[in-house]
């Protein structure tokens, strides 16, 4: 879900990578410079379904390559690949690197016959469906079925990564985009977490009459513009509606979204943000939040560990979801980290042990691992009561497992032109340069193009 840096040229990519656990193989550079190997998509298809089912084989070796490159989520991704690989007498090599880096490579490297045999992959029909369509993502429906995946899993987390009625992923971590605050700043004004849009600007009009900041908004970099979008959508349209757009029985250019967009552009000009949200970039905006300077701060999940931690606001950082206008109900916004994904062209024996491997991550006996990190997995089976975390992050875990409406979070979901347009308007939005309706008009008709040509499939929960 969030937006990393620009891409990169391929000699950062394999700097990058032969730095950390495992190096790619001078093959696999070749082809992924020159796009050698790539087979037609009809012959990978017909590839991909000659293959085993997966359930039998041998335990070997095999290969990982993730965008878990820093932190809590480095290391736990090697003490799974370390423990299981011990465990089953066979070794686990990452190749850990940037998502942009390893989207430019993945499919040469597949049809080379030489890319890994799980990776991590961003949802969405055009990413992880264009790996679908191609036969270089493993249908892993059968095995679901098998192995009582979907009682294992949230259900996102497996119909997010379903295409042509076959499941080809799994979502690894939910991640949720609300409105964290200063607890300090809320007492010393007797506010408390609102529970319309209406007491969410009656506070905001509070904090900006006693000199504060109430809400960061900072799009320098565009990738927040996407949350922000999706959080007064969501909020403004309900949940239900956006899943209609999604699902191609709707249309964003109405005026439910638009108004919310609107209210944007409205916080701006009131002045209970930043004077510039365009020209602030994530990092100094954090550091803004995190010296106390601002009340409020919408941005994701992620920052949990880093804003309830001992470097940031600790037990004084709160977290709730954006409310919905009176007389409407409330929807999280949600979306997936990424998709583990089974290489679609791999031999028998290492399809059936990256399949062990994943289902290895999530069983009863590792998965709270995953909250000790900071990461709420996409299971059933986690316990955040039994898990080491800060107060914050048990306050957003609670918030989140305990939502009755789901909003999604529309960027992972939609096709890069899409996104292209929506992190151009975003910021005509936040500069007062577009309205709401301009904009979802504008969404709109992308969307359409994108559907027209094959590269958006309407995504039905």
């Amino acid at each position: 879900m969030k937006k990393k840096q620009l891409l990169s040229v391929l000699a950062v990519l394999l700097t990058a990578s032969m730095a950390c656990t495992g190096c790619m193989s001078s093959t696999v550079k070749k082809n992924a410079q020159a796009g050698k190997g790539e087979k037609s998509e009809e012959e990978s298809k017909t590839e991909n379904q000659n293959q085993t089912s997966g359930t039998e084989g041998n335990y070997t070796d095999i290969t990982l390559w993730d965008d878990s490159t820093e932190g809590e989520g480095n290391l736990l991704f090697q003490e799974f690949a370390d423990g299981f690989g011990e465990a089953h007498g066979i070794k686990v090599e990452r190749v850990v690197m940037k998502m942009d880096d390893l989207r430019t490579t993945i499919k040469a490297a597949i049809n080379a016959g030489e890319g890994p045999d799980i990776f991590t992959y961003e949802i969405g029909s055009g990413y992880l469906g264009v790996l679908a369509n191609g036969g270089l993502a493993y249908d892993l429906t059968e095995i679901a079925k098998q192995d009582g995946w979907n009682e294992l899993f949230k259900e996102n987390a497996l119909t997010s990564c379903q295409f042509n009625d076959g499941l080809y992923g799994v979502g690894n971590q939910l991640e949720s985009v609300g409105v964290y605050y200063n607890k300090g700043i809320f007492e010393k004004y007797n506010l408390q977490e609102p529970e319309t849009y209406e007491e969410f600007e009656e506070m905001c009009r509070t904090l900006k009459e006693n000199g504060e900041t109430p809400l960061m908004l900072d799009d320098l970099d565009q990738w927040p513009g996407y949350h922000y979008e999706s959080i007064w959508l969501n909020a403004f349209a309900g949940c239900d509606k956006i899943s209609d757009i999604l699902a191609l029985k709707d249309k964003f250019s109405q005026e439910d979204c638009a108004k919310g967009l609107d209210k944007i552009q409205e916080a701006v000009q009131n002045g209970w943000t930043i004077d510039a949200p365009n020209a602030m970039g994530h990092d100094d905006a954090r550091k803004m939040f995190l010296s106390g300077k601002i009340a409020m701060y919408p941005t994701g999940t992620w920052e949990v560990s880093a804003f309830g931690g001992e470097e940031g606001l600790g037990e004084d950082c709160g977290f709730f979801f954006l409310p919905a206008p009176e007389g409407k109900e409330t929807s999280g916004v949600f979306g997936l980290g990424q998709a583990l994904v089974i290489n679609g062209k791999a031999d028998a024996d290492k399809t059936f042990t990256a399949i062990k491997f994943l289902e290895y991550m999530f069983d009863e006996e590792h998965v709270n691992r995953w909250l000790d990190a900071g990461l709420i997995p996409a299971t059933n089976n986690a316990n955040v009561d039994e898990a080491e975390v800060t107060p914050l992050f048990k306050d957003a875990a609670d918030t989140i497992l305990t939502a009755t409406k789901m909003g999604s979070n529309l960027d992972v979901l939609m096709p890069t032109k899409v996104n292209e347009a929506t992190a151009n308007y975003m910021q005509e939005l936040l500069a007062g340069k577009k309205t709401g309706m301009e904009c979802m008009e504008e969404k709109q008709k992308v969307l359409d193009q994108e559907t027209e040509e094959g590269n958006y499939k309407a995504v039905v929960k």
